[in-house]
């Protein structure tokens, strides 16, 4: 089963389509509903409303989803980014984004490894961006909450590989999403520019590495770059 986590994103939908033909989804959405019908031969797609900024939630999201939950993958695409300088954000902003883009990931490792450990299988795959690690003006929210993910990643990897479970970071470059869309005309022709081959990815790419990850079980604590050589 893979756990799809802020699947109403536009990577997240088409995602949806491309691993649907792999695996059983359970697609989550929070303020954004998921408008898609999918009917598969073999594998089921299950689609339920999550807020994920509470721990309380996800332990029952968990819970709730216990007799489904089977050889799990957990990919969370939930992200945040505030486009602020620092003097300009605020403390809401500060809680909602560690929430969401760093303490989320921390939290459902915390309820979903027990299960994995019964399964002796289990595959974290935490997304993160080369933007972020490598830093810009307004964005030192979304990078400093992203910068977790490594070391969380290489953590688990130490602590839980002798039960089968692995866990890895995809550090994106620019992709067709809301992310890269609300960004300054100017400024987006400028970032795609930096691409070697100057085209944004395609989800292909990304639904590629994630089958790859859960085939394997000695790809771990690793930092997967797909960002077309930025």
């Amino acid at each position: 089963m893979i756990i799809l986590i802020g699947a109403s994103s536009g990577i997240g939908l088409k995602l949806i389509n491309e691993l649907i033909q792999y695996d059983n989804i359970l697609a989550t959405y929070n303020k954004k509903k998921i408008n898609i019908k999918i009917k598969h031969k073999k594998n089921n797609l299950i689609i339920k409303k999550l807020d994920i900024s509470n721990e309380k939630n996800i332990k029952k999201f968990v819970k709730d989803n216990n007799k489904i939950l089977k050889r799990i993958t957990f990919v969370n695409l939930a992200t945040i980014s505030v486009d602020k300088l620092i003097v300009d954000l605020k403390s809401k902003d500060i809680n909602k984004a560690f929430q969401i883009n760093s303490f989320s990931n921390i939290l459902f490792a915390k309820h979903l490894i027990d299960k994995m450990i019964k399964d002796n299988f289990g595959r974290f795959v935490f997304f993160s961006s080369t933007r972020a690690s490598r830093g810009d003006a307004g964005i030192s929210l979304y990078s400093s909450s992203k910068s977790i993910l490594k070391p969380l990643s290489k953590c688990i990897s130490k602590e839980f590989g002798r039960f089968n479970i692995t866990s890895n970071v995809i550090s994106l470059g620019y992709f067709d999403s809301p992310l890269l869309n609300n960004i300054n005309e100017k400024i987006k022709k400028k970032l795609i520019n930096q691409i070697p081959s100057k085209k944004i990815g395609k989800t292909k790419n990304i639904s590629n590495i994630i089958k790859t990850i859960i085939k394997s079980d000695y790809i771990s604590a690793a930092e997967i770059k797909i960002d077309g050589g930025l």
